[in-house]
This record gives structure tokens, sequence and C-alpha cells, in this order.
């Protein structure tokens, strides 16, 4: 718990699609919304949705959102109460963290020192198997390319190699020697684990929510098995392929695992889930993550308000007990693939979709690598395909090139619709 705080407007410190989402988080849960934007972003039409809009000039070559000091310069100037940090860019930085708390302002994410070994792979690991999560046979963590080749003799390849730091390397399959230690060499002064590769495995999801005295609680979860060009390409919520019994299980022991730890706020649990049905503990991921707005739909959660909540200093207000499902939900991410301006842009429900551009505006994927996020809630998961088929296929991007066609094609694909939707393992990772 924290001291008592009012908080009345957020500043949402991300962009993009992220940025629209979130902004229109803040506002559903009664606060008001700053939304920050750079040169680039500067006629985004969700930054009408905002109760403001401030930009934020940057004079260096970097990214303007990725500016700690910019943003909070940002919301001192808005009369902002608080930051959320969104989940990408600068949302599990240490240093933007503690510069939010030492000019007053509330941070609406985890605490430091939750930050600090979550994102420590080493340590999370060790936390996860103190919990009773499993692990995959892992290597010690490694730095010399010289230590690499015994354990990939030990498991076989194909190895799954991870830094021993989220976010500093992606994770990557490596199929021989070569690729195995160019990949723990890319991990430089953090170091990597080798790990054993499942074949086919499920990428899951589970959301969770402290509140720092040793209470948590899930959220269901949802998979994120099937990567387009920009991540991941679909989300589901609940998995076609977590049952009751495997739900429980994993949703429990994720929230088990994080109240042990007296997490503070939201963060997501990663599991892999092989054919057998077995969950292996992959990571946890601190703060509100991708996906969140399918457990919203589902569960009828407001976690952005509950992440407000908390750090105003209130109970969470939830028992495991008030979490039911109600239905299904999935989103599709389409993927920008080129440079142009957008000749046509329309949806036939244009409320289900998360987006930052409109018609007639100049895209370039450095700013606009996901297009936009479609989402749909219904009775059924079979019922949710359909409808979100419907949606793509009625959707018009024309003047650019997008992977729609591919996202309708997916939806089209038999083995989705059967629930086929493991990653093989010679994809290589996305999740780093």
């Amino acid at each position: 718990m924290t001291d008592n705080r009012t908080i009345s407007r957020v500043l949402v410190a991300d962009r993009g699609e992220v940025g629209a989402r979130l902004v229109r988080a803040v506002e559903a849960a009664g606060l008001e919304s700053v939304a920050v934007f750079s040169d680039a972003d500067a006629d985004a039409p969700y930054l009408d949705e905002a109760a403001f809009a401030v930009h934020i000039p940057y004079a260096g070559a970097g990214d303007p959102y990725l500016d700690a000091d910019g943003l909070v310069t940002a919301a001192l100037d808005s009369g902002a109460d608080a930051v959320h940090p969104g989940f990408r860019g600068l949302a599990r930085s240490e240093v933007f963290a503690r510069t939010v708390h030492n000019v007053g302002l509330t941070w609406l994410g985890p605490r430091i020192d939750d930050l600090a070994w979550t994102l420590d792979r080493a340590r999370a690991r060790a936390r996860a198997r103190d919990a009773g999560l499993e692990l995959l046979p892992s290597s010690p963590l490694l730095f010399l390319d010289a230590d690499v080749e015994a354990w990939c003799e030990r498991f076989g390849f194909p190895v799954v190699i991870r830094p021993g730091v989220r976010g500093v390397a992606r994770s990557a399959v490596a199929h021989d020697l070569a690729t195995a230690k160019r990949a723990v060499a890319a991990a430089g002064a953090v170091g990597a684990f080798v790990e054993r590769a499942l074949a086919e495995a499920r990428h899951v999801a589970v959301i969770v929510v402290g509140d720092g005295a040793g209470n948590a609680i899930h959220v269901g979860e949802h998979e994120a098995s099937i990567v387009g060009p920009a991540g991941v390409r679909l989300r589901e919520c609940p998995s076609a392929g977590v049952d009751a019994a495997l739900r429980a299980k994993i949703g429990m022991g994720a929230a088990d695992f994080v109240a042990a730890w007296r997490f503070f706020g939201a963060a997501s649990v990663h599991f892999l889930v092989g054919p057998d049905g077995l969950p292996w503990f992959l990571d946890v991921d601190p703060g509100l993550p991708e996906g969140f707005g399918l457990h919203d739909l589902v569960y009828g959660t407001d976690l952005v308000g509950a992440q407000v909540s908390l750090a105003a200093g209130e109970e969470l207000g939830w028992d495991q007990d008030d979490i039911k499902a109600t239905g299904a939900a999935a989103e599709v991410s389409i993927a920008l693939r080129g440079r142009g301006r957008l000749k046509s842009f329309s949806f036939p429900a244009p409320d289900s979709v998360d987006t930052i551009v409109s018609e007639g505006q100049r895209v370039d994927p450095a700013h606009h690598a996901v297009l936009a996020r479609v989402r749909v809630l219904a009775p059924t998961r079979h019922a949710a395909l359909v409808q979100l088929r419907a949606q793509l296929e009625a959707a018009r991007i024309d003047g650019v090139e997008t992977d729609l066609a591919e996202c309708v094609t997916l939806l089209a694909d038999r083995g989705l619709w059967e629930g086929r939707t493991a990653r093989q393992v010679v994809h290589r990772g996305k999740h780093g």
C-alpha cells in the first residue's frame, strides 16, 4: 500500500495505438487524460479524445518518446498528478520511474524494486522456482561463448538463448553452435541462458494484480503465439489451448508467485505450454501488458482503474471469486510495411479499433509499426473469430502496404478455428 494520494489527471507516456488505447482507458476510469505527441504524430486523431494534448519537443537524434526528462516536463506543464508509463518505450525504465517520483508525481506502475527483480531473469527465475513454478532445463547464466558448447551438447539443438536481463537483446532460437555463440555474445555483460527448446508451444500470458502487501489476484490468460512483422499478430482471451484445470493452475500459480514477493500493481506472468499441457515459466513482465483490453472485456475489469486505485493508496477491492469470465475476446494487430499516404482507412466498427492514423495521413513504419489493433468480444471463441474476420474483410486500407491480407488469410485458416495455434520452435522468439 502507498500513502493516500489524489489522482485526477494522468499523462500517458506512450505513443501510437498503445497511447490511443490508454487514453481511452484513462478517460473511461473517470480521469482526465493527457496525451503526448511528437512532430511526427501532431495530426493523430486520437489526440482529440484526450482531455489535454502536450507537444514534446526534442532536440536529440533519438526517439522523443524515450526522453524521460521531456515526458516529465510535459506532465508537470499539463498539471498532471500521475504518469502512466504504458507498456513500451520507458515503461520498464527504473530511471524514468525515479524521475517521476523525484518531482512528486505518482507513478502508475510497479515499484522500482519490483522493476529491478522482474527484469533480472536470474532473480525472476529463482523466485519463480521458489514459488513452485516449473522451469525448462537451462544452463546457469553464461558470459563466455566458450561455455556454450557443453550446454548445447547437453540439450541438443535447437536451443533457446535468453539474455540475463530483459530488453537488452531478443531471445533467439539457435539450430547450430555458431548461432548460439553469437546470441550469447550479443547479450554482452548481462550474460545469457541456454535453454532446452520446446518443439511446439503456446505462449500464454496471465495478468496478475498485487497490492504490495502480499495479496494478489489473477485476471485470466490470453494467448500470444501467432506473430507477424510487428510482434504478436493475434491475441485471444481465453486461450483455446488452456482448459479450466490448467487455467486455475497457471492463474493461481502466477498470483501466488507475485504475492510471495509482495509485488505491487499489474504484471503479466508468461508461460510456455507444451503439447502435453505442461506449463513452463518463461518471464514476468512488470506493468500493464499488451492485450490487457481483452481481459477487461472478458472479465469486466478496469485494469487501468485498478492501477490508479492502488497508486492512490486504496484497497484493490477485488477478491479472486469476483473475477469471472463472460465470453471470449480476440485482437488482431495490423502492421504497416511501407511508407505512403493513406488513400482510404476505414473499419465497419471504428469504436473497436485502436489507431492514431486517419485517411489522408502520411504514415511511416518508423512511427506507425502497428497501424491498428482490432478487438472484438463475443459469447464464444467461434463467434469472436467470425466477428473479427468480418471486421477485417470489410476494412479498407489503400495507399500503403500492410499485412491486412495476411491477417484475413489467418482468420480463414482451418487450423486456427480448430485451436491449433501453438508456435513452432523454428520461428525466432519474439518475447525478449
